[in-house]
């Protein structure tokens, strides 16, 4: 009691209305009107009244033990779990106190009532429905390389896995609309309905090459035609 009876004097002695012990419970922290009134320490440590009731709180694991110590004058005991973790000591008003949440009035008549705040819950996410891929096709592409796996999702929902060489280079969500895919130069498009079509860029022909041009100044001049020695007219013979 010697304990007790310390904790209650220093507390009677700065005009608070309410014993505070911290436990795991939280601290129960009361609020007391302005005109509270101070005792004397000797006059609480003397005597703790009768227990007179107990009463469950608002939170549904708490009680109040309520003991009057005198005309008009009653404290109640907050205990949880079997630790008591504060107490309320009233005289001609009433003194509150709350603790995590949980709101505690003892009135001059030795009355508890409590209520407990509301908290707003949180609306739990919907939980996403599994998805499930069901193959329906695997179809060899235009390059003769590269392969697709046509999945199916739901209505007008397929998926479509884009392999090359054995590993996975794309997929392609068609959902109402066509999906189209491109690697290096193979063209892939998936249908809303499943159908998986592709088709390879052609192949770049090298334009023909124009013929050279000669040169002006690489040009010689065509040899004349030298008169043939057969075909010239004898000069005729002059008279001696």
């Amino acid at each position: 009691m010697r304990a007790l009876c310390t904790l209650r004097t220093t507390l009677v002695a700065a005009g608070a209305t309410a014993v505070l012990a911290a436990s795991a419970g939280g601290a129960f922290a009361a609020t007391a009107p302005e005109s509270a009134p101070v005792s004397h320490a000797s006059a609480h440590c003397k005597d703790k009244g009768h227990l007179v009731k107990t009463v469950r709180l608002a939170d549904k694991v708490s009680v109040a033990k309520v003991y009057k110590t005198g005309k008009h004058r009653f404290e109640a005991d907050i205990w949880a779990k079997g630790e008591k973790y504060g107490t309320l000591i009233t005289k001609g008003k009433p003194v509150h106190g709350q603790s995590n949440g949980l709101h505690v009035t003892l009135h001059p008549n030795g009355k508890v009532t409590s209520w407990v705040e509301r908290t707003e819950s949180k609306p739990k996410p919907k939980p996403q429905p599994v998805t499930k891929r069901i193959l329906v096709s695997i179809t060899t592409l235009a390059d003769d390389v590269s392969t697709g796996k046509v999945y199916k999702i739901g209505a007008h929902h397929y998926e479509a896995d884009i392999y090359a060489h054995g590993s996975k280079i794309d997929t392609l969500v068609a959902k109402d609309r066509t999906a189209y895919g491109e690697n290096n130069g193979l063209h892939v498009a998936l249908q809303p309905d499943g159908r998986l079509s592709s088709w390879v860029d052609a192949p770049a022909y090298d334009a023909p090459k124009p013929a050279p041009t000669k040169d002006a100044s690489d040009e010689r001049p065509a040899p004349r035609p030298q008169p043939d020695k057969s075909d010239a007219t004898p000069e005729p013979a002059q008279a001696r």
